[in-house]
């Protein structure tokens, strides 16, 4: 079974010969409780949660747009915490405080919001938290009340509940990747993988991980203060920021990495 290793082996891989490091660049700074963000429509979305509203930066880190403030109504959000995107043309913004999902088009116009289904577990009120879509624009959320996946279309109609295995103990991440559902579980110090129907495939060992991407088969974690990439059971080390550093997420485009803390986002070109 597939492993990764990353306790047991973190003095080598931060102190490793091989490990390169990159200078980071901040794109912006001076957020409040930055929790998640999403790059779309040549553009950068930041989840505010601290001042319950979402920005919209241009691609060199230029404040472009404030969206929404503390509230229930349209537009408006109660701790936002992730976001996600179709293709560009739907953007998804998890409002838990209001058990629900906000749908807006590409021009930030309010579309609808994914709200409880009977079918659900949690008499029609969900507190959906991290979310996802896959390449049928459907999307995927883990509902804290519940402990179960939610699954609707793009247009908020309901599809299915996944429940979770006893081997997750805890989802502080998640991520859909090459048809696969990647889950952290911080309290077991795993990443379970299952399938996009909810079936339990494998894990791969994570102690110490706080955060992670995965794409083509490389994970980027967040360990500590630092950024590691896991390929094959090579490690090398991209960046470390300052001790203390609370990194939120990390996202790999390209030749370039983006790394959120709970202030600032952070660009880092490898090339």
């Amino acid at each position: 079974m597939k492993r990764l290793w990353i306790i047991a082996f973190s003095v080598l891989i931060l102190s490793a010969v091989d490990a390169r490091q990159f200078k980071p660049d901040t794109l912006y700074s001076g957020l409040k409780k930055a929790t998640s963000f999403l790059i779309a429509n040549e553009a950068i979305y930041i989840v505010e949660q601290g001042n319950h509203r979402v920005l919209k930066l241009d691609l060199d880190g230029n404040l472009l747009e404030k969206y929404g403030n503390r509230g229930s109504t349209n537009y408006q959000f109660d701790t936002p915490r992730d976001i996600a995107s179709s293709t560009g043309l739907k953007i998804f913004v998890s409002d838990p405080g209001n058990n629900r999902i906000q749908v807006f088009d590409k021009r930030w116009q309010y579309l609808s919001s994914i709200k409880g289904n009977d079918k659900f577990r949690t008499r029609d009120e969900i507190s959906p938290e991290l979310i996802a879509v896959n390449r049928l624009s459907e999307i995927f959320f883990y509902d804290t009340k519940s402990k179960s996946l939610g699954k609707y279309d793009e247009d908020g109609a309901y599809l299915d509940q996944i429940p979770l295995q006893s081997e997750v103990k805890n989802v502080s991440g998640f991520q859909l990747s090459e048809s696969k559902i990647f889950l952290l579980d911080k309290k077991s110090g795993l990443i379970h993988r299952l399938s996009e129907n909810g079936f339990y495939e494998t894990y791969y060992e994570a102690k110490g991980v706080s955060s992670f991407f995965h794409r083509d088969g490389v994970f980027y974690l967040t360990v500590n203060d630092s950024v590691v990439i896991q390929n094959r059971q090579n490690f090398e080390t991209v960046v470390k920021l300052g001790e203390g550093t609370n990194i939120q997420k990390t996202v790999e485009g390209e030749e370039i990495i983006y790394i959120l803390t709970a202030d600032e986002l952070i660009k880092i070109r490898r090339k």
